[in-house]
């Protein structure tokens, strides 16, 4: 607390004898003299009751927190912090704000589209991205909502589809799924691809749905380039880590079953749906055959081979080497995602 000064009775006596004598009246000056001392009295009377009143005030603001006081010592109701600053730069036709679970505010001018997320997302905006290639414009947003039914995170979805210079013609497209996904969201240079994924000559929009626990595992939101527009393909979802194989017209999927177990897998487009039509995997069986470790591979359930039984030269021929059936070290089974496989643990590196 800053106290008031507080003037020495000597000086106001001094100062109204000064101001007497110039005067030259003796009467006066008594008078006067008199006068001051009744001032000085009053004075020093009003000091002591302003610091009763400042001690007073002191006590009862000691439970307020700094940063809720001003300088004169009232309280001040501090501003919401935004959340979003600026509007951020657009590179490379990308755009990104993103802010975890925290909510984020989107200016009515950075969506090129005509649209409000809040009429069509049941949560509030954590994730905003944007994408332009070949004229298209894909704004992409999710928000989390908590399920009260299944006592766990949604990942709603909505991605808005417009022409560049053509914003008030779109096309919107909303999906739902398991959320609990905010800390594996990749960055917006590996969560959009635009590649050819039905193998119709036309590229298709895959989204990265960002890192599921801890086996490494990525899946993608599947949007099929049409004359009509874009339609979503959900069973494109249920791959983990693709790899588009044009060649041979298949989506490629490798995947860690556990330690030692691992799968890699074909796929088919048939119809805009995608099957799996065969399924390699290897597994480790602990001391099973006269208490030996022993490596088992099985193509759609049947034993192709068995450690015991081959030697590495073979089993390499027979599913590593590029030139053997399966190829599973070369770069045909590269995922869209870090460009990784899971033969040399690269699948489950950050990019």
């Amino acid at each position: 607390m800053k106290k008031k000064r507080r003037i020495p009775t000597i000086c106001v006596i001094a100062c109204c004898l000064f101001a007497v004598s110039a005067c030259g009246d003796s009467r006066n000056q008594e008078d006067n003299l008199q006068s001051a001392a009744i001032q000085d009295t009053d004075a020093e009377e009003r000091e002591e009751s302003d610091e009763d009143n400042e001690a007073v005030k002191d006590e009862s603001m000691e439970d307020v927190p700094a940063e809720e006081s001003d300088e004169a010592g009232g309280i001040r109701n501090e501003p919401e912090p935004e959340i979003m600053e600026e509007t951020p730069t657009e590179e490379n036709g990308m755009l990104e704000v993103y802010a975890g679970r925290d909510v984020i505010s989107i200016p009515g001018d950075m969506m090129i589209a005509q649209i409000s997320p809040q009429e069509i997302l049941s949560g509030n905006p954590i994730l905003y991205d944007r994408f332009r290639i070949d004229g298209w414009v894909f704004e992409w947003l999710i928000s989390d909502d908590y399920d009260e039914e299944s006592w766990g995170w949604l990942e709603d979805g909505v991605l808005v589809i417009s022409r560049e210079d053509v914003a008030d013609e779109m096309q919107v497209i909303h999906v739902t799924a398991e959320g609990g996904n905010a800390d594996g969201w990749v960055s917006v240079e590996n969560k959009l691809e635009y590649v050819d994924v039905n193998f119709d000559d036309i590229p298709d929009l895959l989204i990265c749905t960002g890192h599921h626990g801890a086996q490494g595992l990525l899946t993608y939101y599947c949007f099929l380039q049409t004359e009509d527009g874009f339609a979503e393909a959900p069973t494109f979802t249920d791959i983990p880590n693709p790899a588009v194989d044009a060649d041979n017209q298949l989506i490629l999927s490798q995947w860690r079953n556990s330690a030692v177990s691992h799968s890699w897998a074909e796929y088919e487009c048939q119809d805009d749906t995608y099957v799996m039509i065969r399924e390699l995997c290897e597994d480790l069986e602990w001391g099973e055959y006269d208490n030996e470790d022993v490596w088992v591979w099985t193509v759609n359930g049947e034993v192709i081979g068995r450690s015991d039984e081959l030697s590495e030269s073979e089993i390499d021929d027979l599913i590593y080497n590029e030139n053997s059936e399966w190829g599973i070290s070369g770069d045909r089974w590269r995922t869209l995602y870090n460009h990784g496989l899971t033969t040399d643990f690269s699948i489950y590196s950050e990019p």
